[in-house]
């Protein structure tokens, strides 16, 4: 999306909400932050947000936005362990590699956490079922904020983090990254 693009948008947030002032610095934000954004995808999450907040939407609130009309059909976490029952009902307790196979890849990397003979053999379901949505929302919610950033910004963290020989947590896996001078 364009400079020009972004101005648009903030004309038209200044239009709904009285109190929103635009200027050349907010311009220059917006754009740093929402510009990697397609323009009629930003333009709809603006009218979404408008329609539903008597308040102006922050930079965060309008990616958020964007990436919810992007990904309408979300899996919850209930939806997740329904896969996983389903899964051990048609695979069992020896066939956990098609198990797996079978689950979307959010699912299976929490079921591997636990363990899927586990998952199989727990005497205490409930406990099972408990953790695994404690984590699954946990797993969701670290790959939603990694998709809210702005691929530029991603690749800024990983350089730093690889610079500074830390681990950073890509879609629920950690990777190492090497001290480099």
């Amino acid at each position: 999306m364009t400079k020009g693009e972004v101005a648009k948008l903030l004309v038209v947030l200044a239009a709904s909400y009285p109190k929103f002032e635009v200027d050349d610095l907010k311009v220059q934000v917006w754009h740093e932050m929402l510009g990697d954004l397609d323009y009629s995808l930003a333009n709809l999450a603006i009218k979404k947000l408008i329609l539903e907040s008597t308040f102006p939407p922050s930079i965060a609130e309008v990616r958020k936005a964007a990436m919810e009309i992007l990904n309408p059909d979300v899996m919850t976490a209930a939806d997740a362990w329904g896969e996983v029952v389903q899964a051990i009902r048609r695979y069992g307790y020896y066939r956990a590699e098609e198990a797996l196979a079978s689950m979307s890849p959010e699912t299976a990397r929490v079921v591997r956490s636990i363990g899927w003979q586990e998952i199989c053999m727990s005497e205490e379901p409930g406990v099972i079922r408990g953790q695994f949505l404690k984590m699954y929302q946990q797993v969701a919610e670290r790959e939603q904020k990694e998709k809210l950033l702005p691929q530029g910004l991603r690749e800024d963290i990983q350089r730093i983090a690889g610079r500074m020989d830390m681990k950073v947590i890509t879609g629920g896996r950690s990777v190492e990254g090497g001290y480099k001078q």
